[in-house]
């Protein structure tokens, strides 16, 4: 017992206080990707985003990154641009050895100061998406495992138009 209220208490010191949600991306954030680049949400405008808030403990998380890497060779040559957030929480050498283990395709950026979880007023639940338009305009928050055909669903209208 008591080491879950540490853990609890240090989850909540480490991520701190959650700014309130929007409705739309900022465009300065940048996500550190394990490779070492930065992608900007600016620099990512015009086309459809989709982030995933995820952590190498979480289960589902895992098991849905093999649908998640089809629907990404699939729908990324038509425009679709996919991050893979690990949480604040997960340790980046974990991240980075999972990404090469799973083969993820899609970059895998890492948060460690929690800077975008709180900005963006994202709890410390895996796996979260938040799927964004090519305006910048955040269009739908999923909590949990996004069966991939609902997935498919929500991102082909924002493929359209790219």
């Amino acid at each position: 017992m008591r080491y879950l209220l540490t853990s609890a208490l240090t989850l909540c010191l480490l991520v701190g206080p959650v700014h309130a949600a929007t409705d739309r991306l900022p465009d300065d954030l940048a996500f550190t990707i394990t490779d070492g680049r930065i992608l900007s949400t600016k620099a990512l405008r015009g086309q459809p985003l989709l982030i995933l808030f995820w952590a190498t403990t979480c289960a589902p998380c895992v098991a849905e990154m093999p649908d998640l890497s089809g629907l990404y060779r699939e729908l990324h040559p038509k425009g679709l641009e996919l991050i893979a957030l690990a949480m604040p929480y997960d340790p980046p050498n974990r991240v980075m050895v999972a990404h090469k283990v799973l083969k993820l395709p899609f970059p895998v950026a890492i948060d460690i100061s929690a800077r975008i979880v709180r900005r963006l007023g994202v709890p410390p639940q895996t796996p979260q998406f938040l799927l964004v338009d090519g305006t910048g305009q955040i269009v739908a928050k999923h909590e949990g495992v996004w069966p991939i055909d609902k997935l498919r669903v929500a991102l082909l209208p924002l493929l359209a138009g790219t």
